[in-house]
């Protein structure tokens, strides 16, 4: 069934924030395990992908829970611009925050090893390049 005015909306921002992250289709097939068909049909406003894949799509780009729904509400849709790693006009410059996308499967234990491991090779390859090693 065809998207609804909003749910292409929807469509819109998700393809707008994959323009952002410079990803085509196989790249955000590939960070949320879906269907290669149910992301082009999505993107190419065919259908609306269920609960479960909207999720998917919501954490690869890194959106609340429940974005998707909201804009195909008629709610307003994240601008990337405006957003960390954009070029809004507010960007902390010195923003250290970095957002990690949660596999399915991992242990909580697990998870917050991997995520501390991440954090201390990215501090040390700052590290390494201030010092201009």
């Amino acid at each position: 069934m065809a998207q609804t005015k909003n749910q292409q909306r929807a469509a819109d921002a998700v393809a707008a924030w994959m323009a952002h992250l410079e990803w085509n289709n196989t790249q955000l097939v590939a960070a949320t395990n879906a269907d290669p068909g149910t992301i082009g049909d999505f993107l190419n406003g065919k259908r609306w992908p269920k609960i479960g894949t909207q999720g998917r799509i919501e954490r690869a780009l890194g959106w609340p829970a429940g974005t998707l729904r909201t804009i195909a509400a008629g709610g307003p849709a994240p601008d990337p611009a405006a957003t960390v790693g954009g070029q809004g006009k507010d960007q902390d410059p010195y923003d250290d925050a970095v957002r990690f996308r949660r596999p399915d499967g991992l242990t909580d234990l697990q998870w917050q090893r991997i995520k501390s491991e991440a954090q201390g090779f990215i501090e040390w390859q700052i590290e390494k390049t201030v010092r201009g090693s």
